[in-house]
């Protein structure tokens, strides 16, 4: 990842050379200590969010050395790291949760939009809950109930979207701009 502070080994490039007889390659690495992507050709890296200590990114500072983070901060810079895998024409979903999100929405309420999926792709909440949805995909998406419940506008990168939902059933949505894209809210 970088071999500058020891973060490779003498072996990368042959095991790169292994990877070259596939069309696409995703490889997630954990223990780390940084949110990092990184991509080789047609092999993509992504890394979880911390979950020891935060360091540098690459480059950055002299060493890889642990970084000081205000108390108050701490828990925006460690996560979790969310995967969905819906088929082998369906690109792989990655999306980074801070800790502090984690917690708040621990009750699974909020629905990330990103690499043209929602994740989770179904959420079950009691009567009364909100779903929020945030486009984290850095082209727009919108939220569109398939039985004209709801209809979201067009999110761009970082938006959000809203909906009660005051009656138990499962609700079906999609995006309209990329209807490959669904999901389902199930109530109850």
């Amino acid at each position: 990842m970088y071999p500058e502070w020891g973060w490779g080994t003498e072996d990368s490039a042959r095991a790169l050379s292994y990877l070259k007889r596939f069309g696409s390659v995703s490889v997630l690495n954990g223990h780390i200590h940084q949110v990092m992507q990184k991509v080789e050709g047609h092999v993509t890296f992504h890394t979880a969010m911390s979950t020891a200590f935060p360091q540098p990114a690459p480059g950055s500072a002299p060493s890889p050395g642990p970084m000081k983070v205000a108390d108050d901060r701490l828990r925006t810079m460690l996560g979790l790291s969310r995967i969905s895998f819906h088929d082998v024409n369906h690109p792989i979903a990655i999306t980074d949760l801070p800790l502090e999100a984690a917690t708040t929405n621990a009750d699974a309420r909020d629905v990330v939009v990103d690499n043209f999926s929602f994740a989770p792709a179904t959420t079950s909440v009691p009567v009364g809950s909100t779903i929020r949805w945030t486009n984290r995909d850095d082209v727009p998406h919108n939220i569109v109930s398939t039985e004209q419940k709801f209809k979201s506008p067009v999110l761009d990168t970082d938006e959000q979207f809203s909906h009660r939902f005051d009656a138990p059933g499962s609700y079906k949505y999609f995006c309209s701009i990329h209807p490959k894209m669904t999901g389902r809210i199930v109530v109850g």
